[in-house]
């Protein structure tokens, strides 16, 4: 569980790194998108650009959960209840 719970981590670590290295110097990307659409001053694909951030996140974050059920049945939810 402890291997799941670091892949978890890191997932959101290397998320929040890929986007800043795309605001940072990329010429693509969601980041990219999304800091040029700050630099215009474009506040809907500000919006588009953080929802879809938000929404890669949350599916990486789900996939891992889904591959943690899959690889450790006997493991129960965070709650400690198994509904």
């Amino acid at each position: 569980p402890h291997i799941f719970t670091g892949l978890s981590i890191g997932m959101g670590v290397a998320w929040v790194s890929l986007i800043a290295a795309e605001m940072i110097s990329g010429q693509f990307g969601i980041g990219y998108f999304t800091w040029e659409a700050y630099s215009l001053i474009s506040y809907s694909e500000i919006a588009l650009g953080m929802i879809t951030i938000g929404i890669l996140g949350l599916l990486c974050s789900k996939a891992i959960q889904v591959c943690s059920k899959l690889a450790m049945p006997w493991v129960g939810s965070a709650g400690g209840s198994n509904k």
